[in-house]
């Protein structure tokens, strides 16, 4: 018997990108053994009805990535969790992908990704997700797990509002080595195009920094709401 893949997505304010994207999945998976479940984080837009209205479950929740996953979680009934963003771009064989990484003994991995605007900078940024290594990593790059690994090291940290794809992935690599796969998630440059690439670049590595020094929360939530245009994260 085939895991079933339990696709979930944070969104908040994501009217313009939901319904595509939810149908997308839907099209892509082409398998029963496939749910999407939204995780509206109080969205002011109709992000929940269109959410309905391409198929997915929809829940309400507190806004914040690790709380929203978290609840998306909890109402899943897969074999494995796949969390996406509502902006990026899965590979078609996303569910055959994840499959065989399972069936080959890998519990949690994530994509390679590129770009949807040829820019050279851009290219330099996509092509180092194909190394192993923390600093490699990132949301953007979507994230599968297994349910029994997710629940062994007690899913995402809900005080963790910034950097929670990093710090899951801290406490998962201690029980093997994420397994990057080959393919690519597409993922947007809205930011980079709102944002002066070089200024963005130099704020994530700074939070990184910071936030592996044990800098608190709201510092770096500051930082990055302050300096980076279109961020939605709040504390």
């Amino acid at each position: 018997m085939q895991e079933k893949i339990s696709v979930i997505i944070p969104a908040l304010n994501e009217a313009d990108l939901i319904y595509s994207q939810v149908k997308s999945l839907f099209h892509k998976g082409n398998d029963s053994a496939l749910e999407v479940i939204v995780v509206d984080g109080g969205s002011s837009d109709n992000t929940r009805e269109l959410a309905l209205k391409a198929g997915a479950q929809v829940i309400d929740s507190a806004p914040g990535r690790s709380v929203q996953m978290n609840a998306g979680a909890a109402r899943a009934t897969g074999d494995v969790f796949y969390f996406v963003h509502a902006d990026l771009t899965v590979p078609d064989t996303f569910v055959e992908d994840i499959r065989k990484a399972v069936a080959g003994g890998f519990s949690y991995g994530c994509y390679q990704v590129a770009f949807d605007r040829p820019v050279k900078g851009l290219r330099f940024n996509s092509s180092l997700s194909k190394y192993q290594g923390i600093f490699f990593r990132g949301g953007d790059q979507t994230l599968y797990i297994t349910r029994e690994l997710f629940k062994h090291i007690g899913g995402f940290d809900e005080t963790i509002v910034i950097m929670e794809d990093y710090e899951i992935l801290l406490r998962a690599r201690k029980y093997g080595k994420i397994h990057i796969m080959p393919q690519k998630v597409i993922i947007s440059a809205r930011k980079m195009e709102q944002n002066n690439y070089f200024k963005t670049n130099v704020i994530n590595v700074l939070v990184f920094v910071l936030f592996f020094l044990g800098a608190p929360q709201k510092m770096l939530v500051n930082i990055y709401s302050r300096q980076v245009k279109g961020s939605k994260y709040r504390m």
